[in-house]
């Protein structure tokens, strides 16, 4: 006795298929109870990329939460990462639930399948009344049966005169069963975002025409309706509305403002060990800015010589001739923020510097020049402005 359960993804929603056999005999009714909330309680499946890590997709409804934590079921705390069957949108269960027929004897049951008279018989059924009860399958439902009870038969012989005529006759019974559970809270609800996945059934019968097993295969047909999100038709309706409605444009393009900012030098030279307080002024009377300072490229050149081409440093940042404190804040309206950009002298043992080769023991002589880029941004702009400052330092103007 156990169970085995599918899961499915299909438009964001999340089906779960679930196969298991309940325990068998009359008198266990109990068991049978307990062997679906274990089924329920234990229940989990290996966790996927493809599925979401919330609780559950969007829209799991009321009657997903009676099952999340049933009468008498735990919730799984085993594993936490792995997702129980109250996030599906959708559950079906099927199987052998090996409920049977009480009150009734083998000739009353007998005699009221050949008259198919299942409207008194149903009212018969364990499975029926414990789910009356909230004892067991908690808001799941059932189609209306109208096939005979499919166990027990002898294998081979067809029709309802197939019914088990051994030693035991055990007592007709609609042993293997069909339920089902989607979003809906109540049977007129319709499919929307809100209730994405609602059900309904085409069919529920009986193979009575299959003679290879003591049991008759039970078959369900549904139609299901799952609401989702057409991204591609969202996002085109989302830019034709941006593109006209004009109080999100004027917002939008409010949004895109960057208030005026100025600094006070552009171009820098620096002597050995000399420090610049490059000065940058947030020239808004309302919004602050937020700045960043990265080095765009450096070259050298001796001699005097005019700068030569400048190489990209990319994830190097500065230089170690140079220091940029602080090279990020904020600044608020009609403030300053003072930038300290200092040449640090050093001396090297590496055999490359900047990627030029040195001695093994030099001092740098080389005049060098960076560019400075001041990004300036404001709190939820998209955009940005960016100041270009040259820093120079010339070997022989620093002795």
């Amino acid at each position: 006795q156990g169970g085995v359960g599918l899961r499915l993804r299909v438009f964001d929603r999340i089906m779960c298929f679930v196969n298991c056999h309940l325990a068998a005999h009359l008198e266990a009714v109990n068991r049978r109870n307990a062997d679906f909330d274990h089924i329920y309680r234990t229940m989990a499946f290996t966790r996927s990329s493809n599925f979401p890590n919330n609780n559950g997709a969007a829209g799991v409804s009321a009657n997903a939460q009676t099952l999340r934590n049933p009468p008498n079921v735990l919730p799984n705390t085993t594993d936490e990462g792995k997702p129980d069957l109250a996030e599906a949108d959708m559950i079906i269960f099927f199987g052998d639930f090996n409920y049977r027929l009480f009150g009734i004897s083998y000739d009353e049951a007998r005699d009221f399948v050949s008259q198919r008279s299942f409207d008194w018989l149903r009212e018969k059924d364990q499975l029926r009344a414990e789910m009356k009860a909230g004892r067991v399958f908690q808001g799941m439902r059932e189609a209306l049966v109208r096939f005979p009870p499919t166990y027990k038969f002898e294998r081979g012989k067809p029709g309802l005169g197939g019914y088990d005529a051994g030693e035991k006759k055990r007592i007709p019974a609609w042993c293997d069963r069909i339920l089902y559970r989607d979003n809906r809270a109540a049977p007129s609800q319709d499919c929307s975002l809100e209730c994405p996945v609602v059900s309904s059934i085409l069919s529920y019968e009986a193979r009575m025409d299959v003679t290879e097993s003591d049991h008759k295969p039970v078959r369900c047909k549904l139609n299901v309706d799952i609401a989702h999100v057409d991204r591609s038709v969202r996002r085109h309706e989302f830019g034709k509305i941006v593109r006209t409605n004009e109080a999100i444009r004027r917002h939008l393009e409010a949004l895109r403002f960057i208030p005026e900012t100025g600094i006070n030098a552009n171009r820098i030279m620096l002597r050995n060990q000399e420090t610049f307080g490059l000065l940058i002024t947030n020239r808004s009377g309302r919004e602050p800015v937020f700045y960043r300072v990265t080095c765009g490229g450096q070259s050298s050149s001796t001699d005097g010589e005019a700068p030569g081409k400048y190489r990209p440093r990319g994830a190097l940042g500065f230089p170690r001739w140079l220091q940029v404190t602080p090279a990020a804040g904020m600044i608020n309206p009609d403030q300053v923020a003072e930038v300290s950009i200092h040449h640090e002298e050093f001396h090297t043992l590496e055999e490359f510097v900047d990627g030029i080769p040195q001695s093994w023991w030099s001092e740098d002589t080389r005049d060098k020049e960076v560019i400075l880029f001041v990004n300036v941004t404001a709190n939820c702009s998209p955009e940005s402005k960016t100041h270009l400052v040259h820093v120079r330092h010339c070997f022989s103007s620093g002795n």
